[in-house]
């Protein structure tokens, strides 16, 4: 799938996702949040890595709260040129700030790094996902050098709404295929 069509692709579907009304992305939030919280890979996670949701993505504030309390090893991406650096966070309020995109990350003052090898589960954001694990992501790549450091058996979950899924995506070699795909409507396992 060439650049152009992936734009399109991504217009088409963040447009969907902007215009859902307040009170409908709250319900839909709740609903990921159960979906995850109850997902046995999460359950049985010692080591979380996941993003901070920024702009309307699907909201991962709560559940990241929720990782601390218990008692897990939170993990956010700390971009930095045209890489990503899994940090661990120990405080959701305190140790992040805004950065590159206006994306949430670890402090400097705080950087806990890790190794991408530690890492248990991970949350991936995208703007559009295929039934098949594909996805389309803002175009930077960043996912897309970083999920083959990790380790062969962890559960890699493309997170997004369910308006966010279409049948098929032409996938390109770099791109790396998602474990499960989870939505306000359930979770969706890749073959």
């Amino acid at each position: 799938m060439n650049e152009k069509e992936k734009d399109l692709f991504r217009k088409k579907v963040l447009q969907i996702r902007r215009v859902m009304t307040a009170d409908e992305r709250r319900q839909k939030n709740d609903r990921i949040q159960r979906n995850i919280m109850s997902l046995p890979d999460y359950q049985n996670a010692e080591i979380i890595m996941m993003y901070l949701n920024y702009w309307d993505e699907a909201e991962t504030t709560e559940v990241a709260e929720e990782t601390l309390k218990a008692r897990k090893k939170l993990i956010i991406p700390l971009c930095q040129g045209e890489t990503i650096i899994p940090c661990e966070i120990r405080n959701v309020k305190n140790d992040v700030q805004s950065g590159n995109f206006g994306i949430r990350e670890p402090r400097p003052d705080r950087l806990h790094p890790v190794s991408p090898e530690e890492i248990d589960l991970i949350l991936v954001p995208g703007v559009v996902f295929d039934r098949q694990g594909e996805r389309i992501g803002f175009g930077k790549g960043f996912y897309d050098r970083f999920l083959p450091q990790l380790r062969k058996d962890v559960c890699i979950v493309g997170l997004a709404y369910d308006c966010q899924l279409v049948e098929k995506i032409a996938a390109d070699d770099h791109d790396f295929k998602m474990s499960l795909l989870l939505t306000e409507n359930g979770v969706i396992y890749v073959p």
